[in-house]
């Protein structure tokens, strides 16, 4: 018996706990390439909002995309590095579904203002809806646990944001 329990141990003691992260799948992975491009346009956006709007509402929200958004992006980044997965960025022709076409930016670009606001703020809600659904997809393929927290912070937070944005547009 003394045997048994020792042996029972020494398997157990093996067996060691599941690694914290395991690799991301096929979606995990898509998720991460396309998110990281998406990101990218945000904080660009979130630039031109720093240069250009006159609302601090706008500022602000702008100020804050742009840090989490930039965190986010080195997390993904770092899940491709790990999983051997091509880089997400560069999408330059932006033909991916959810990215804004560079003639969006060419009109902001020559907009000011309240003027500038609005189009910002409608700009904005529309491109993190579009990451919400991009979030929303990896949750009923992705296995990757921390993937699978991002997207759902993800939906929580910008479908917060757009309720705000919307608001704002409202009045």
């Amino acid at each position: 018996m003394r045997l048994l329990i020792v042996l029972l141990g020494l398997v157990l003691a093996a067996c060691g706990t599941a690694p914290a992260s395991p690799g991301g799948n096929d979606a995990d992975i898509r998720f991460a390439q396309e998110m990281v491009p998406h990101h990218e346009q945000s904080v660009r956006l979130a630039g031109l909002a720093e240069q250009r709007a006159e609302s601090e509402f706008v500022r602000a929200t702008a100020h804050e995309i742009a840090e989490e958004e930039t965190a986010e992006i080195a997390r993904m980044n770092g899940w491709l590095r790990d999983w051997n997965a091509g880089h997400g960025g560069g999408h330059s022709g932006h033909t991916m579904p959810g990215m804004l076409p560079e003639t969006t930016f060419t009109a902001l670009e020559d907009s000011y203002g309240a003027e500038f606001d609005r189009a910002w703020l409608t700009t904005m809600a529309q491109h993190l809806g579009a990451g919400v659904a991009m979030a929303q997809a990896v949750l009923s393929t992705g296995r990757h646990a921390e993937t699978r927290a991002l997207a759902e912070e993800i939906v929580r937070e910008q479908q917060a944001l757009i309720g705000e944005i919307n608001a704002r547009l409202a009045r």
